[in-house]
């Protein structure tokens, strides 16, 4: 179905596409009937596809080639970044992604208003501190310290909650997930994935796969590629023997919640599905007959509840609530988010266009409200 949709929802289709590599949203903006911005099949995004996109290296009419380069010019430029789209400011955050984890009745968060670093705050918006001045990645606590990645080397850091004892360590190359259970950390590098003691000894590649998300779950490691020839959802033991592939397609992104994964399937319309854990079984979700649809392919699950960003048939997106068991769906917010994270008593809302703002909102209230972050 065509229709008109906000600069919200053309940032979302285009973060969620860099994120996960789906070139066929170029081939949607360019080709549009109109000017590639007002109006985009926003129902559907195809599988990954390696088609071209011809310009002419040659004017052989003068008019028709030029209007022809120009907006194929633009539209590159718009969508690498190097010019803003029309309206939209320009100095907003195009990751898709935002680091935060709620510890000790604190906040912590990867502030983009100050180069990805590392912030924390009490829960009621005092104290903001600066952790330390690199700039990350991403990043987990656990046992009540900080585990992040440095975006400038990869090189992944261990220090306290409140910053002090600050150890890296040398010999990793990190790219994007980290993980830590007991005394392991795992994280991915361009070539597989690798864990590591904590104290910085025994760091020990366990795959060859190209990862995309990884998570920890019980005795488990479990992670996704999009990879060519790797294409797939993956279950390994925690020292990367016993490798088992869960589901033979691209998962950008998942959860793992009781035994079962959760996962919107970008081949089916970015519906969301859940499979168990040994792959013996999957399924489409559903509530009252109709298709979860995850509109941005963010969503976070928390006490049997899954929560999620959908976009109404007013053009309007709400945040949505799901119950797991009875499949009751409940209205939230109007608010669209890239990155979704539920604790018990707050859900973190963010989305590229904010230009690093971060939204909160009561899991008992229904009230949103920005967090300041600087």
């Amino acid at each position: 179905m065509k229709r008109k949709i906000t600069e919200k929802k053309v940032l979302s289709m285009l973060s969620t596409a860099v994120d996960n590599l789906e070139v066929d949203v170029w081939d949607k903006i360019v080709n549009s009937k109109k000017s590639g911005l007002e109006e985009i099949d926003s129902s559907y995004i195809e599988s990954p596809k390696q088609n071209k996109i011809f310009v002419p290296r040659r004017i052989a009419s003068i008019a028709v080639a030029c209007i022809f380069m120009i907006i194929g010019i633009y539209a590159f430029l718009n969508i690498s970044g190097i010019i803003p789209f029309k309206n939209l400011n320009p100095n907003m955050y195009f990751s898709p992604f935002l680091a935060i984890a709620e510890y000790d009745n604190k906040l912590y968060f990867q502030n983009f208003k100050d180069g990805r670093k590392l912030y924390s705050m009490d829960l009621d918006g005092n104290n903001i501190a600066k952790i330390n001045n690199d700039s990350i990645l991403n990043f987990t606590i656990y046992n009540n310290d900080i585990y992040y990645i440095n975006s400038t080397d990869g090189k992944i850091v261990v220090l306290k909650t409140d910053g002090t004892h600050k150890k890296v360590l040398e010999n990793t190359n990190a790219n994007r997930n980290i993980a830590v259970f007991g005394d392991w950390i795992f994280y991915t590098s361009d070539d597989g994935i690798y864990r590591i003691k904590s104290d910085g000894a025994h760091n020990e590649k366990i795959s060859d796969i190209i990862v995309h998300t990884l998570c920890v779950y019980g005795e488990n490691v479990y992670f996704s590629s999009g990879n060519e020839n790797q294409e797939g959802l993956y279950k390994a033991g925690l020292d990367g023997k016993n490798i088992v592939k869960i589901y033979a397609k691209t998962v950008s992104g998942f959860s793992v919640y009781e035994n079962n994964i959760y996962f919107c399937n970008i081949y089916d319309n970015y519906c969301l599905y859940r499979i168990a854990a040994d792959g013996s079984k999957i399924e489409k979700l559903k509530s009252n007959g109709k298709d979860i649809l995850i509109s941005t392919g963010a969503f976070d699950i928390f006490n049997d509840e899954i929560y999620f960003i959908n976009e109404s048939f007013e053009n309007t997106c709400y945040l949505f609530k799901m119950d797991l068991d009875t499949a009751n769906l409940t209205k939230l917010a109007e608010i669209e988010a890239t990155t979704i994270k539920v604790f018990e008593k707050n859900i973190y809302l963010y989305h590229p266009s904010y230009n690093g703002r971060l939204y909160r909102l009561s899991t008992y209230e229904n009230n949103l409200e920005e967090i300041p972050s600087k």
